[in-house]
């Protein structure tokens, strides 16, 4: 049996190629360089800040766990009326041209609590045969449970490697004739990747633009092959943050979003994954929830144009939140 709580170190994720569990157990440490990486490891990146590890390598699950008392982390709530106001900020900016696109979050509270929240983590994989699933744990920045859609980097210094650029949302039952502001919005995180492909590496291939299903939303994609002539280090650097999460300009963008956005964003949209001296297999932290005692704090947002309905925006934040949401409503 083994017992974690608030107050320990850990991650879990479901690894899609072995179909199991897999465990990192020991203590966060704050990275000072990429580079510094060496043995096989798990990193999570707070959004456009520092970056945490976990050496040592994961191990299967063998054993039961049970996972207990998150620690309170209070935050509040983005109320409907506030979360309209900001994108109408955003829009206006815009159409002015101080932004071209600028990502706008909010977080959504759900009261729940749970004897084991190994057993909301195991729903969640469960319900979701695709996508990057974890539960992790720091005792400082808070329990973490998410399952990302977004492959931020993928590969192998001695292979190619692999990203992709996804933008948009619809859910899966309704139509899928895009509209111009979602195009747009898909191609400015194209054209951002490929330009930093170009600038470290070679363009191997770009496939057509696609629909990809991701839990009950569907998406805007297309995928890169490349080779890097850099270390993927410096690439990260140089790819993250993305249009997809920030917005263009970014240094603007990022700008507008500490200003506006009354929350810190802390794991959200950042990145996470496993990493070695060699290789790496990351993901945007997209579809994820903060576990506060007592409560589950949803962190969802959307990307806004001059040609964004403030309601449509709303209401597309309120898809992205149910994937994350429907794990504990399967008890």
């Amino acid at each position: 049996m083994i017992h974690l709580t608030g107050k320990d170190s850990f991650v879990i994720y479901h690894d899609n190629n072995s179909r199991k569990n897999k465990l990192f157990l020991g203590k966060w440490s704050l990275l000072k360089s990429l580079s510094s990486i060496e043995e096989s490891s798990f990193i999570c990146n707070v959004f456009n800040k520092e970056s945490y590890v976990i050496s040592g390598g994961p191990k299967n699950i063998n054993d039961e766990i049970t996972i207990q008392n998150p620690i309170f982390i209070d935050d509040v709530a983005t109320k409907k009326e506030d979360y309209l106001s900001s994108i109408n900020q955003t829009i206006e900016f815009c159409k002015t041209n101080v932004l071209e696109k600028c990502i706008i979050s909010r977080i959504v509270k759900t009261p729940f609590e749970s004897h084991n929240y190994y057993h909301v983590f195991q729903n969640l994989c469960n319900s979701n045969k695709e996508g990057f699933k974890y539960l992790l744990n720091h005792p400082t920045l808070g329990m973490w449970m998410g399952i990302s859609p977004e492959t931020l980097l993928h590969g192998s210094m001695e292979k190619d490697f692999y990203t992709q650029a996804l933008a948009g949302s619809k859910l899966n039952k309704q139509s899928l004739n895009w509209t111009d502001k979602e195009i747009q919005e898909h191609q400015f995180v194209v054209e951002f990747i490929k330009d930093k492909i170009k600038e470290n590496g070679i363009l191997n291939h770009e496939s057509a633009t696609y629909d990809k299903l991701a839990g009950e939303v569907v998406h805007l994609n297309k995928d890169f092959k490349f080779s890097l002539k850099t270390n993927y280090f410096s690439f990260i650097d140089s790819l993250h943050p993305t249009p997809a999460i920030a917005g263009i300009p970014l240094d603007k963008s990022i700008k507008f979003i500490s200003d506006i956005e009354p929350h810190e964003r802390s794991f959200y949209s950042g990145y996470l994954g496993l990493v070695d001296s060699k290789s790496c297999e990351l993901y945007v932290n997209l579809r994820c929830a903060r576990i506060s005692s007592k409560e589950f704090q949803a962190f969802v947002g959307g990307g806004i144009t001059k040609q964004s309905q403030p309601i449509d925006e709303y209401n597309e934040t309120q898809i992205k939140s149910q994937t994350i949401l429907t794990a504990i409503k399967k008890r």
